[in-house]
């Protein structure tokens, strides 16, 4: 247990922003404990015959991965020392800049991304909030230190210390996840005009960001070379660009993790870039706790404003209060005596998710706006066969890869609110559909447009854009049933990290990528069997109907094993610890 202070000592630090060395060993404790019953209660999860096929399949990755790290990637070539430290500290300032971008368009704020079991018992306790953001930062070394082994099996054959190069990464890891709070926390303390402004500046510098992406891709890119070619010339111009003078002065913090990574041998210069390291960590902690007392003092300063402002209505509240109210009433009573008695349950489902849709409305239209723009860009070569394909294939891609964490309108975001969900009169099925209707019709809007635009640049004939459209429609329902089942099947919180969500995630990955080649084996099959059984006349409408029905068979199947995984979802044991 975490010994209070009285209120004499805690008043006696004065204007100290840190509270004393004694409460972080404390703290410390809690974590290891709390690290052991993790490890404990994941043993159990592992071995239990619900998650026997997680397991294995985490089991094989673990092992594949080690394998081809040891028998492939270490008998290549060794990177350049000098481009390969460039591309660590260039690179986390693009994942920093994404990470801003996600910060400044998010309508949730988490508080130092705390549980509700943390706000609960540390929230109200005597300890100051710098001692409560190094306690989050502690929490994240064990997934930080997962991520730098899978990093290192990587990246092992082009250094020549081993630990050098785990230091480094890790170090650089650790960065970026504190650079991400603080702008999680800067964000959070933002007003409305400051927000729109901060937006307009992140917006600009990715728009530079891109300009000097496609200059360098125009650059290295031959005219009318196949698509493939701009496509693999793309990853390039994005290494070159966080190569670029103006990336690296921007990846400072950066700099002396990356050298200790590449460095071939113990010197001066080594030595000098550890102690760099020393310096520079504990400095982001310390701006991390100036971020986040900026931050509340300008939270509180906002409620004081709204608490004014709440005040100077109170006369009028009632009776507007009371008229919206009885209008909502009525209107949600006309809408639900408009459905069926069958369907009736479904109707509220929608309507709460239709109102975080409009609530999200600017978050979900620039998450979607770019991948239309990347799916589009096929459309300036010459082949007229792969832009179409190439736009198609983009377009299942974001579906598959994009959308889903893009549209956490389902049962993802809905973990603390399981058991009420599970209490409510609502069928099964009529849960499932009202989880997935509104953030499938969303991705359905998406690729109607994506694939409209193109039909109609490319000219393929209505063929060929229905049959796509039925299909990535089809995909759609399968991806988003498919994500919500392995939720339910394995749980898991928001912000929760470690081994085994970075297993989850590329074994997620793996399956998405084996199911597309699959498809497309499928689909080669489908269209021979139809050249070799159905005469000419009608074999393009069997290879339509035929591919429309089972892909539309299939997405219908994942809709019920989605809910078959809801009606089997157990309040006691599949819900994780907070």
């Amino acid at each position: 247990m975490i010994p209070c202070e009285s209120k004499e000592t805690y008043e006696s630090k004065g204007n100290s922003n840190w509270d004393p060395i004694g409460l972080h060993s404390q703290l410390g404790w809690l974590t290891a404990a709390r690290s052991q019953f993790r490890f404990r209660r994941t043993i159990d999860r592992l071995l239990s015959p619900r998650r026997i096929l997680a397991t294995v399949a985490a089991a094989v990755f673990v092992i594949a991965y080690l394998l081809y790290g040891i028998l492939v990637l270490s008998h290549r070539a060794p990177a350049d020392p000098d481009r390969l430290r460039c591309w660590l500290s260039g690179g986390m300032v693009l994942y920093a800049i994404y990470h801003a971008v996600r910060c400044l368009w998010s309508e949730s704020v988490d508080d130092l991304e705390m549980t509700a079991a943390e706000c609960l018992w540390l929230g109200g306790a005597p300890l100051r909030r710098s001692t409560i953001a190094v306690y989050r930062i502690t929490n994240i070394v064990a997934a930080t230190a997962a991520k730098t082994g899978l990093l290192a099996v990587v990246i092992a054959g082009d250094v020549a210390h081993i630990e050098l190069l785990m230091l480094g990464v890790f170090c650089s890891l650790l960065m970026l996840d504190i650079v991400r709070q603080i702008f999680q926390i800067f964000a959070s303390g933002l007003d409305a005009r400051s927000r729109r402004f901060a937006k307009a500046a992140i917006v600009c510098v990715v728009i530079a960001l891109s300009f000097q992406i496609l200059g360098r891709l125009i650059a290295m890119t031959p005219v009318d070379s196949p698509t493939l070619v701009y496509v693999f010339n793309t990853f390039r111009a994005i290494g070159e660009t966080a190569e670029c003078g103006t990336i690296q002065m921007l990846a400072l913090p950066w700099i002396s993790s990356a050298s200790v990574a590449v460095a071939d041998h113990y010197g001066i210069w080594a030595a000098l870039s550890i102690l760099s390291i020393a310096v520079t960590v504990p400095a982001s902690v310390w701006l991390l706790v100036k971020t986040d007392k900026w931050a509340q003092v300008q939270q509180r300063c906002r409620e004081q404003r709204l608490l004014a402002q709440h005040a100077l209505m109170k006369p009028n509240r009632s009776k507007t209060a009371a008229n919206s109210f009885a209008l909502a009433s009525l209107r949600h009573s006309n809408l639900i005596d408009g459905v069926s008695a069958k369907w009736s349950d479904l109707v509220p489902l929608l309507s709460r998710q239709w109102k975080s849709m409009v609530r999200y409305r600017g978050t979900i239209l620039f998450s979607f706006l770019i991948p239309t723009i990347l799916c589009l860009s096929p459309l300036i070569a010459n082949q007229v066969t792969e832009q179409w394909l190439f736009v198609v294939g983009g377009v299942g891609l974001c579906t598959m890869l994009l959308a889903p964490p893009a549209l956490r309108l389902d049962f993802r975001r809905d973990l603390l609110r399981m058991q009420l969900l599970k209490s409510l009169p609502v069928r099964p099925l009529s849960m499932v559909m009202g989880q997935l209707s509104i953030p499938i019709a969303i991705t359905w809007g998406f690729q109607f447009l994506t694939i409209t635009i193109a039909a109609m640049v490319v000219q393929t004939g209505f063929q060929q854009w229905l049959l796509w459209t039925a299909m990535m429609a089809a995909l759609a329902v399968f991806t988003f049933a498919v994500e919500n089942a392995l939720f339910l099947a394995y749980p898991h919180h928001p912000h929760q990290q470690g081994l085994s969500m970075m297993i989850r995630a590329k074994l997620t990955f793996l399956g998405k990528a084996t199911l597309i080649a699959g498809s497309i084996a499928i689909l080669v099959l489908w269209a021979s069997l139809c050249g070799s059984i159905f005469p000419a006349s009608i074999q393009k409408f069997a290879f339509i109907g035929g591919a429309i029905m089972a892909t539309w068979g299939v997405a219908i199947l994942a809709v019920f094993v989605t809910t078959w995984c809801w009606r089997r979802f157990d309040l006691s044991f599949d819900l994780p610890p907070q």
